[in-house]
């Protein structure tokens, strides 16, 4: 199983301003608008114990609720990853861990959006396509 941390222990330490230092990198523009295509199911986390994580996910997971206001899943089958939430009006989001079947950059994601789009196209045309031949046929027919 793939697992990946975000962790940067190198982050910049802030000089004079009051806002605290965040560890992990903030998922912001087209990389935040991808992974939350990719991603549509999510869920907050309450109780890490009721759930199936691996333990280096876990461990990353706990390290972080000191950074954040909440912590949730984002998912689709197989590829998981737990994200970083800090405000309510404009929430911030942060990579936390990734962990699935599958080690994907942003490039192979968007091109996996790419062509599930293309097939959902291409599914939707052929069944109305098929639907068309069948009433044309009945309608010869009888």
């Amino acid at each position: 199983m793939f697992i990946e941390t975000y962790y940067d222990d190198r982050a910049p330490v802030l000089g004079s301003t009051s806002e605290p230092v965040i560890p992990y990198p903030e998922l912001s523009g087209e990389e935040l608008r991808v992974w939350q295509k990719y991603l549509p199911m999510r869920r907050g986390i309450r109780n890490l114990s009721s759930l199936f994580l691996p333990d280096a996910a876990i461990a990353e997971i706990k390290k972080a609720t000191r950074s954040f206001e909440r912590i949730e899943i984002w998912s689709r089958a197989g590829d998981p990853m737990a994200v970083g939430v800090i405000g309510e009006e404009k929430p911030r989001y942060f990579s936390i861990v990734r962990w699935g079947d599958a080690e994907l950059t942003l490039a192979q994601v968007k091109r996996r959006l790419r062509i599930e789009k293309w097939l959902l196209l291409l599914t939707a045309t052929g069944g109305i396509g098929f639907f068309a031949v069948m009433l044309a046929a009945m309608a010869y027919v009888g």
